[in-house]
């Protein structure tokens, strides 16, 4: 599959438009503040609520709740009822949830090697600015 996003490629205005909002509407939700965190908390296999509450150190239930039930509508993560007393219900990773890992790596990799220029170009920014 070609890239849609290129060093090279020139873009209308129009196909920057198509290539732009899926990419800003996926980023957005990938980018939200515990997203990622529940994503690498996810790729060693399932885990319940509780494991996963106590695996993110500072998340709140209803953020808790709420990122998983955004990831599951993205089909992301799938949530398995158990229905024993009193029911267990676990989540894990979807194929989809998996196979984002890898441009997950690549950007953390980014990150990680950017990040003492992006802090001193912010520094700057701010000294000039500020």
């Amino acid at each position: 599959m070609e890239s849609l996003v290129t060093e090279t490629k020139p873009h209308s205005a129009a196909e920057c438009s198509r290539i732009a909002r899926p990419l800003a509407d996926v980023l957005g939700r990938i980018g939200s503040r515990w997203t990622i965190h529940v994503i690498i908390a996810l790729t060693n296999g399932p885990m319940r609520f509780s494991e996963l509450k106590r695996h993110l150190e500072g998340i709140s239930q209803k953020m808790l709740t709420q990122t998983l039930r955004d990831l599951e509508a993205d089909g992301l993560v799938t949530r398995t009822v158990t229905p024993i007393i009193p029911p267990r219900v676990d989540y894990e990773l979807t194929e989809m949830g998996m196979e984002l890992r890898i441009p997950l790596a690549g950007i953390a990799e980014w990150a990680s090697r950017n990040s003492p220029a992006i802090n001193r170009s912010r520094a700057n920014h701010a000294q000039a600015n500020g």
